[in-house]
């Protein structure tokens, strides 16, 4: 048994059976790239976003259609989630954003939307049109925000051009609307240590989160970070600090969180490291084999939460 909440066991719970994503791209962009923020972009972010980058130039439902003829009969799957994953995909213009998003939540199969987006890009407007769309078609909606790290310091490192306070602007408004809620996480950040870990473990539990990706920091070639590395600048961590890293973030995060991903995977020959050139189920493994040794779940030291430091005085009679 599992010592915390997987995306798999998640999602056969709520819909009965597994349930595959099918990436969509679409040819948008950045604030952080476009020039609006800035022009260089995230230090870690390569030229062609999540390495979809080519397919963006047929339609959503053109794109559906070929993942699910691949992925359907290969595990014989009958429901998909149709994945926006590639740079900012709230800020797309707002005519073609409904339209994406209608394609998808419209074709068959399609039980849920993923929309992978910036904290700096959700708007009222735009969690508007997704609710319409979510009531039309009944489909399950979560928004995706990289957060990456709960240090601002850290942040500014990243080049993100976003503080943490965007993050939880951008989190109320989500929970306001009932969409779920995914945070991504970069566990082993140089310039973070144990109590930032901590921290945004805290950060997100408090929040209207509902699901977390974690992964470890990797290099893509031709990026800001990829020189950095390249001259000696900067200095992954081991995996074995990535590893206590992981831990020590769900040990504090809520139990009831769902983990979606728990070690970053990347290939091709754009990744210049990552992982130490270990695959990620081997990590995987490294993770679970440490909770199962130290006896740790999921949430067992979430003890923060709902006025911790009067919980003592909870169900005792007033003084008289």
């Amino acid at each position: 048994m599992s010592r915390y909440n997987t995306f798999s066991d998640a999602l056969k719970k709520q819909y009965g059976e597994k349930v595959y994503k099918i990436p969509i791209a679409l040819s948008w962009t950045c604030p952080n790239r476009d020039g609006n923020l800035s022009q260089e972009g995230c230090i870690f972010c390569g030229s062609i976003g999540a390495g979809y980058e080519k397919i963006h130039k047929i339609s959503v439902s053109e794109q559906l259609k070929n993942g699910i003829f691949h992925i359907g009969p290969k595990y014989k799957a009958n429901k998909f989630i149709a994945y926006f994953l590639n740079f900012s995909n709230t800020y797309t213009p707002l005519g073609i954003f409904k339209k994406a998003m209608e394609d998808a939540a419209g074709y068959p199969g399609i039980v849920r939307l993923h929309i992978s987006t910036r904290p700096d890009c959700i708007n009222d407007i735009y969690l508007d049109v997704l609710q319409e769309i979510q009531r039309k078609y009944e489909v399950d909606i979560t928004i995706e925000l990289g957060l990456q790290s709960a240090n601002t310091h850290t942040l500014i490192k990243l080049n993100r051009c976003h503080t943490v306070a965007e993050f939880i602007d951008a989190a109320i408004r989500i929970g306001k609307y009932g969409f779920g809620l995914c945070t991504h996480i970069i566990a082993d950040l140089p310039w973070d240590d144990s109590i930032d870990v901590i921290e945004a473990a805290k950060l997100v539990s408090v929040l209207p989160v509902t699901e977390v990706k974690l992964h470890s920091l990797f290099i893509v070639k031709d990026t800001i970070l990829a020189k950095e590395f390249l001259l000696g600048n900067i200095t992954l961590l081991p995996i074995e600090e990535y590893v206590q890293r992981v831990i020590l973030f769900l040990t504090y995060v809520r139990p009831d969180m769902i983990m979606q991903r728990m070690v970053g995977r990347a290939a091709g020959d754009t990744i210049l490291k990552i992982n130490e050139g270990k695959p990620w189920w081997e990590i995987k493994k490294m993770i679970d084999a440490e909770l199962e040794r130290l006896h740790l779940s999921q949430g067992c030291r979430c003890n923060y939460l709902n006025g911790s430091a009067l919980q003592r005085f909870c169900g005792e009679d007033d003084a008289e």
